[in-house]
């Protein structure tokens, strides 16, 4: 009898630790980033995990840099993990690369950019509908699974432009020279450089209708050497004072060869002033870290607006120019001025900017 009675105990707490562990329980999360909590955890308490693929190298001090200064931010303040894969510069690779994140599994949402992986983003979508994608620098719209961020390069582009143009005209500035030409030195000849440069001219003629742009294009974003040897031939044999680049790693040889000819230039993407004082006198800033903060920051609280695009100009902080110390201290007052003016203006409606790709 008590053999019975204490296999009959035995029994009733068997069921009663079955059933307090069906009661503790939670059924798993099928949509991260939905309503993450503290920490960037998902409802199932796990950290969110994002990856970055980088069609190149980090180290451009602009572009790629600035994105993942944005990623670094919200591993540090949203909690985060993050894995940044460098694809390098073989256009070959890229395709299998982002297609090896997305078959790991691994991340809730991927980050990549960059026109030149647009068509392969959307079939990696097309191919995996579960995976997440925030795509910036360029518009998909439209694939339930992708959000997309531009920037309106050509509207920064035209402050860029005004600048140089008040920067040529200017008599307080040593080095420059009484003729009416800018520079500009792209990447490659192809439809988002190209709406870089268009901004910038509008920006330059909107000074003074007579200015002259000298325009040239490396080939690609990494050769620095090439970039510094079209910069050296504006500025010695085509009567450039000023230019802007729009290259990225390849820009820094031209930011360079106006430092080494006592000239001047404006940066890109990334604040690079501080790369060589008082030549850089300024950069147009293409805030890809702080609108890439801002869209992970959204996916955590689960208000990306998957399925659409946004386009982030003056107005909205997309885009602007960098002004640090080194612009108080190296660019002149009446320019600083002006330049507000122009800035109140492109925010305010006041000027249309003009761009290739709309």
């Amino acid at each position: 009898m008590k053999k019975l009675g204490f296999m009959k105990i035995g029994v009733l707490l068997l069921s009663l630790m079955i059933l307090l562990a069906a009661c503790g329980g939670k059924p798993a999360d099928n949509n991260p980033g939905a309503s993450g909590g503290e920490g960037g955890d998902n409802a199932g308490g796990e950290k969110l995990s994002v990856g970055y693929y980088i069609n190149g190298t980090l180290g451009d001090k602009s572009f790629f840099d600035s994105v993942q200064r944005g990623l670094d931010k919200a591993v540090k303040e949203l909690g985060f993990e993050a894995k940044t894969v460098e694809g390098g510069l073989n256009q070959a690779d890229w395709a299998a690369g982002i297609e090896s994140m997305v078959a790991s599994k691994k991340y809730d949402v991927i980050l990549v950019g960059s026109s030149q992986t647009i068509e392969i983003v959307k079939e990696m979508a097309e191919k995996y509908p579960d995976q997440k994608f925030i795509f910036f620098d360029d518009a998909i719209d439209g694939m339930p699974n992708v959000y997309s961020m531009t920037y309106s390069q050509s509207e920064g582009s035209f402050l860029a432009g005004a600048f140089a143009g008040l920067v040529t005209t200017s008599t307080d500035l040593k080095g420059t020279n009484p003729d009416k030409v800018v520079g500009f030195v792209g990447g490659m000849d192809i439809p988002i450089i190209n709406d870089f440069r268009v901004g910038f001219e509008q920006g330059a003629k909107y000074i003074d209708p007579d200015m002259q742009i000298v325009s040239s294009f490396i080939g690609d974003f990494a050769d620095a050497p090439k970039g510094k040897e079209l910069a050296l031939a504006q500025y010695k044999s085509q009567k450039v004072d000023i230019l802007y680049t729009a290259a990225g790693g390849a820009g820094l040889g031209a930011l360079e060869a106006g430092n080494e000819v006592g000239m001047y230039s404006i940066g890109v993407d990334s604040n690079q002033n501080p790369l060589y004082p008082g030549s850089v006198l300024t950069s147009m800033l293409k805030n890809l870290d702080t609108t890439t903060y801002r869209a992970l920051e959204m996916f955590k609280e689960g208000t990306l607006p998957f399925g659409t695009m946004e386009v982030l100009g003056v107005k909205e902080g997309g885009v602007g120019l960098a002004k640090d110390d080194l612009y108080e201290e190296h660019v002149p007052q009446a320019i600083k001025d002006k330049m507000l003016e122009v800035e109140k203006a492109v925010a305010d409606g006041e000027v249309k900017v003009e761009s290739i790709l709309k």
